[in-house]
């Protein structure tokens, strides 16, 4: 009798052992797809408030000024030069083709360009299509048009 009683004892502490490992399991688990979603969403936003400093152009539509198109250019240049996870191009159409890529313009062109677009003539530009990069989602590709 004494041994069936310790038998049960130890059956018993097995079972509760088990059912400590699987609710341990089970914790582990769902702490696990909690972070990857909580990793998902920072890396979402992040993506998110990287296009806004691009995407704020597109709402002016066809009132892009040649100093909009400067920052724009320098925006690119920047991550280009700094970060560099995917390379940023503006192009410019319709004007001279010095100034056709706004991301690699120098100093120098910089001045022309708001000289000759801006000072001489108010001269307005508009964003025709940006391209999101399909694998990390961010921008890397904005075309714009003098009008």
């Amino acid at each position: 009798m004494e041994n069936a009683s310790k038998a049960l004892i130890i059956a018993a502490e097995v079972l509760f052992g088990v059912l400590l490992v699987t609710v341990g399991l089970f914790i582990f688990r769902a702490m696990g797809d909690f972070s990857d979603t909580v990793e998902d969403n920072i890396e979402q936003t992040v993506i998110r408030q990287f296009n806004a400093q691009y995407e704020e152009y597109l709402f002016k539509h066809d009132k892009l000024t040649a100093q909009d198109v400067v920052t724009l250019g320098n925006l690119a240049k920047n991550y280009n030069d700094y970060r560099g996870e995917i390379a940023i191009t503006v192009k410019v159409n319709n004007v001279e083709s010095k100034f056709v890529n706004a991301h690699a313009l120098t100093d120098k062109d910089i001045y022309e360009f708001i000289n000759q677009y801006s000072v001489k003539n108010e001269i307005y530009f508009t964003c025709k299509t940006i391209n999101y990069n399909p694998e990390s989602g961010k921008i890397d590709n904005i075309v714009l048009a003098k009008n």
